[in-house]
């Protein structure tokens, strides 16, 4: 039980440095564009932001085993979630450019697609025997 509050406090923490409003960030230490940039309040969301990647990363290679069998079974299926995270991404990335709600576009599509994939290496979604349209039990 431990181990899953932590799975999702660690990335809620890095949210919500992240979402912290500019005005209470303090200056920019990098700027990234007009109107974007790196406060003291980012780079400290980072740190979090990294611990959560690299227990995702682990979940996943944990998982390995059962993704492969999950694409096996459903290669378009799978080649969605992989075209999804990548344009959520690269929604996120263009964030920075003028139509700045891109990036909450951006960050749903990856993170339903990061959800898919996890849901899949912990074997709640995919497992023979389960149609891969039911949910979790």
């Amino acid at each position: 039980m431990k181990g899953k509050i932590t799975l999702v406090a660690v990335p809620v923490t890095a949210l919500v440095l992240f979402a912290v409003p500019s005005q209470c960030e303090g200056p920019v230490l990098i700027p990234v564009s007009p109107g974007h940039g790196l406060s003291l309040v980012d780079m400290a969301a980072i740190v979090p932001l990294i611990a959560a990647l690299t227990m995702l990363g682990l979940v996943l290679v944990r998982g390995r085993d059962r993704l492969s069998l999950v694409i096996g079974r459903a290669p378009w299926a799978a080649a969605g979630v992989l075209v999804s995270g990548g344009l959520g991404l690269g929604l996120l990335f263009a964030s920075v450019f003028p139509f700045f709600w891109w990036w909450a576009i951006g960050a749903t599509l990856s993170t339903l697609a990061l959800v898919v994939a996890v849901l899949a290496s912990i074997g709640r979604i995919g497992e023979p025997g389960r149609d891969l349209r039911e949910g979790p039990d």
